[in-house]
């Protein structure tokens, strides 16, 4: 038996103040693992399913290092599949998603988007989205209004890679001393605000 009765709760804490829209910050990727596989974008137990629909998505969160918003995190479902195709019959979430994937791999090795140099394509054949764990990457920062009862939050808009107005210069990629363990199993679980997997209207029918 566990006696609660006797411990003084603490104060109820004030919500952090959300970081100004269009703030771009360097981030380090940590990926929080599911109960799916998707063998195409990557080895492991990484993606969720939709409890609403067929999407698909890889559950991400980001740590802030840096600037004034220091060890903040924002998450980001990372959505793979989903029900709405595009005119060739292949669906949006995927080519979203690989367009994000792509992004996100310039930014961690300062390509340029038309790079298209025997290196840069080499950077850019990757194994999965494991090899994303650890890495730091530059985005934009926006926010999600308040929404089927959740409060408002900060989100990525897009990740920034060389030459975008704001983007910031990393050391090649390089990876984090302090990043988090890659995710094993069913470990990692996404954060409240992102709990329902919401599913964007962009991968509906």
């Amino acid at each position: 038996m566990l006696n609660l009765n006797q411990i003084e709760t603490a104060e109820e804490q004030k919500p952090l103040e959300l970081i100004p829209d269009k703030t771009s910050v360097v981030a380090i990727i940590n990926l929080l693992g599911g109960d799916a596989e998707m063998p195409e974008f990557g080895q492991g137990m990484l993606f969720k399913k939709s409890m609403s629909s067929s999407a698909v998505y890889c559950p991400m969160e980001f740590t802030i290092i840096g600037g004034n918003h220091d060890k903040r995190r924002v998450w980001h479902n990372l959505f793979v599949h989903g029900e709405k195709l595009d005119n060739n019959g292949v669906p949006v979430a995927r080519n979203i998603g690989l367009n994000t994937l792509r992004r996100m791999v310039d930014s961690i090795y300062n390509l340029k988007k038309d790079d298209m140099s025997n290196e840069a394509q080499q950077k850019r054949n990757i194994a999965g989205v494991q090899v994303l764990q650890g890495q730091q990457f530059c985005f934009l920062v926006g926010i999600e209004p308040e929404q089927n009862g959740y409060p408002a939050k900060n989100k990525m808009v897009v990740p920034l890679v060389p030459g975008d107005k704001d983007y910031i210069s990393m050391n090649n990629g390089s990876v984090a001393s302090a990043a988090p363990a890659a995710p094993n199993g069913n470990q990692g679980q996404i954060p409240p605000a992102t709990a329902s997997g919401v599913v964007p209207s962009w991968a509906l029918k």
